[in-house]
Order: structure tokens, then C-alpha cells, then sequence
């Protein structure tokens, strides 16, 4: 039996539009905003690597921030399948 696995695809999901919108900020906003706006989208994870300026704070937002909401994602969609399941009994 093959069994399907939400969590993961969520948990790419969740990595993919992070990294996804993190490099549509970089690249569209001035220097001055997109350090505020990537601060905010990774809160509260973001308050490791806010020192940091330029390439390394992008580099630790794709990463440190990706994680978070990949986790965000899979816990919420497991979360939401448990909800389901305990539903149908």
C-alpha cells in the first residue's frame, strides 16, 4: 500500500514559498526596506540574524526562515489532518 505524506509536501511547500518570496523582497525592495521587510517575515527566528546586513542576512533568512515556515506548514497540515480524521470518527 502506498501511503501519502502531506507533511512533507507541505513542509516543501512551506521552504519553497519562503524562499520564494525572501528573493522576491531582495530583489525588488532598496536597501533600507528589504532588511525591515525579510525581519518581519521571519520573526521571530529573524532576531538571530539581524545584525547582519547584505548577502548574509539573505543567506540566513533562506535558511533559518525557511525552516521556520516549512515547520509552520507541516505542523499546520498535520495538525488540520489529525482535526480531520478525529472528525470522520
Amino acid at each position: 500500500m502506498i501511503r501519502h505524506h502531506p507533511g512533507r509536501a507541505a513542509l516543501l511547500a512551506g521552504f519553497l514559498l519562503h524562499t520564494a518570496t525572501a528573493l522576491g523582497v531582495w530583489t525588488t525592495w532598496g536597501e533600507f526596506g528589504r532588511g525591515n521587510v525579510l525581519a518581519w517575515i521571519d520573526f521571530p527566528v529573524s532576531l538571530a540574524f539581524m545584525h547582519l546586513d547584505g548577502p548574509p542576512l539573505l543567506l540566513w533568512s533562506l535558511a533559518a526562515g525557511g525552516l521556520q515556515w516549512a515547520a509552520i506548514a507541516g505542523l499546520l497540515t498535520l495538525s488540520l489532518g489529525w482535526a480531520a480524521r478525529a472528525r470522520q470518527r
